[in-house]
């Protein structure tokens, strides 16, 4: 597959096209082919990989490209970090025990990583200053991602709060909340001075969790878990989606935030995934982005056509209705969320909308396969806004949305050539712009009998050669065939004669 340091922040969504519609985001850390990384390519604004590589970083050009690197430990430890380095400097990690800061008193979080000290930061011009975490991270992570030219860096564990919960109970010995807060404070200031012209953005974002302080030091932060359970789905309540809701409104014009969706079963939960996709339609802005992902399947790169959805550019800020039903108006629609636990709210519309409704959605096959579409229902008068759920209403069903014409400009399938032929013919054909394509021959009666091509395509011309042959290696009969290109939105279709 396929920098000189600036003295300015680059922003990571301020080149983007905003107009009203959702960033999207992924992270994508376990295996993954040239298709998928293709549709990804085409189809994300913002990528995040832990893997170091020049083809990664050729193949994804649209989206922005972070380098995903833990603060806590073994999560950073993708054979890029030197651990037997780490390993002999025990001022590195967290202790339980401050007489005896050896192997055995390293803490071990519930996920497997070792607890890493965010406070061991020196002056980097000590001596000693590889020798200490902050220091070491610093230095290595910002030098992989100028070394592989990577957009920036993603911060992960970057929480400013520790709970005995994460680290089965047992605390670090001198743990002190304040302390704490003010060691990682101390770290994400340092590590973003060895990326002046990169963005950097840390996990660990929360109202009651430093968010004004970090994000002064960083240039965004992302928003895990939004208001459901990874475990058991369960909603968090209207109290933490407001919390999210009030620090993501308060910071979304000047950092740029990642709100992250994660719940079991989200693909067929459309219910959850039209709430979380309004939820981030009242806060959005050019500076946020949204990542949804079944947890079901969370193994596997995931779209959702709700991404598609464009309402155009919002008319201020939200409102709310009564005590609990948020509204935010668009140019061209408007969003309802009520976040309520157990009560439903109405609404009155002005007019005829059209309430979106998704089809399908989530992981893209290997083969850069993808099963969503969008779907609209004609709305009026009064509409129910059943708890923890939401409204996506346009003004117009297809308006803002990608529907290509039947046979859009610089679409085409060519007559094949030779024809009629004996026995290999070539078949040309011209995509306008990246989409999933197959390409089959079938017989008089319908029955297919090659397939030819399948997969993500970028925009361009291709050819193809058929070798009169079927999809089993056996020669067919003369005969007249049909060959046929579809995608998502349409079909061509042309004859061409095989003559033994």
């Amino acid at each position: 597959m396929k920098r000189v340091i600036f003295l300015s922040i680059i922003l990571l969504f301020n080149t983007i096209v905003y107009a009203g519609n959702i960033l999207k985001g992924i992270r994508i850390s376990y295996n993954i082919t040239e298709d998928q990384i293709r549709f990804i390519d085409d189809h994300f604004d913002f990528v995040m990989t832990p893997f170091l590589s020049h083809e990664i970083r050729s193949s994804i050009q649209k989206p922005k490209l972070l380098l995903y690197r833990s603060i806590q430990g073994t999560w950073t430890n993708f054979d890029q970090f030197d651990w037997e380095h780490i390993n002999s400097h025990e001022n590195m990690f967290c202790h339980s025990d401050s007489a005896n800061r050896s192997p055995e008193t390293r803490i071990l979080t519930i996920w497997d990583s070792w607890l890493m000290d965010g406070a061991d930061l020196v002056d980097s011009t000590a001596a000693d200053a590889m020798d200490h975490w902050v220091n070491y991270y610093a230095v290595t992570a910002s030098t992989q991602v100028y070394s592989f030219d990577y957009d920036g860096l993603f911060i992960d564990s970057a929480g400013h709060k520790l709970s005995g919960g994460a680290v089965n109970g047992v605390m670090p010995w001198d743990y002190d909340d304040d302390a704490w807060r003010d060691g990682r404070y101390a770290a994400l200031s340092f590590i973003k001075s060895y990326l002046p012209d990169k963005t950097v953005i840390f996990n660990g974002l929360h109202s009651d969790n430093g968010a004004d302080s970090s994000l002064s030091f960083t240039d965004g932060a992302m928003w895990e878990d939004f208001v459901y359970n990874i475990d058991d789905g369960s909603y968090k309540g209207a109290q933490k989606w407001w919390s999210a809701i009030q620090c993501l409104q308060a910071h979304n014009k000047s950092s740029d935030l990642v709100l992250v969706v994660k719940k079991p079963g989200l693909v067929q939960d459309t219910q959850a995934r039209i709430f979380s996709v309004a939820s981030c339609l009242l806060v959005s802005s050019p500076h946020v982005a949204l990542a949804l992902a079944d947890w079901s399947h969370q193994r596997t790169v995931q779209y959702y056509p709700e991404y598609e959805i464009s309402l155009g550019e919002p008319r201020g800020n939200f409102t709310v209705r009564g005590d609990s039903l948020f509204m935010r108006e668009f140019d061209n629609g408007l969003v309802l969320v009520n976040p309520l636990d157990a009560v439903s709210r109405t609404f009155t519309l002005a007019g005829t909308y059209y309430r979106l409704v998704p089809e399908g959605g989530g992981p893209i096959g290997a083969d850069g396969s993808y099963d969503g579409s969008l779907t609209y229902e004609v709305v009026s008068g009064v509409v129910d806004i059943p708890p923890v759920s939401g409204l996506i209403l346009r003004d117009s069903p297809t308006t803002g949305v990608a529907a290509p014409p039947s046979q859009p400009d610089g679409f085409a399938l060519a007559q094949n050539y030779p024809n009629p032929f004996n026995p290999t013919t070539m078949i040309s054909y011209r995509l306008a712009q990246s989409t999933r394509v197959t390409l089959d021959v079938y017989n008089i009666r319908g029955q297919k009998v090659r397939t030819l091509a399948k997969g993500w395509q970028s925009a361009g011309s291709y050819t193809v050669v058929w070798d009169g042959l079927d999809d089993n290696g056996e020669a067919v009969a003369s005969a007249v065939y049909l060959y046929q290109i579809k995608t998502r939105e349409l079909a061509l279709t042309r004859r061409m004669i095989l003559i033994r």
